[in-house]
């Protein structure tokens, strides 16, 4: 990943929370690039918990076939997952 990203991470995240202030989020970039400026920053991706909450959020009348198609996984992926629920 190469480049300055956190003005791109932060846009996505001023799209979600409509109404915070500018100056709020110039706080929050200068905080940000205060403690971690010069870093390489990982953000871990949390592909189960994004698809059981995908799962939670789906149609109940949804089949295991269409579970998979919609989140890309497999028919046998979509019932392990189910089963951790």
């Amino acid at each position: 990943m190469a480049g300055d990203n956190l003005r791109a991470i932060l846009g996505m995240i001023r799209a979600e929370i409509p109404g915070v202030p500018d100056e709020t989020w110039s706080q929050i970039e200068r905080a940000l690039r205060g403690e971690f400026g010069g870093q390489r920053a990982y953000i871990a991706e949390h592909k189960k918990r994004n698809h059981l909450e995908a799962l939670a959020a789906a149609d109940q009348a949804a089949s295991n076939a269409e579970l998979a198609r919609k989140l890309g996984l497999s028919v046998s992926r979509i019932k392990q997952l189910k089963r951790l629920r």
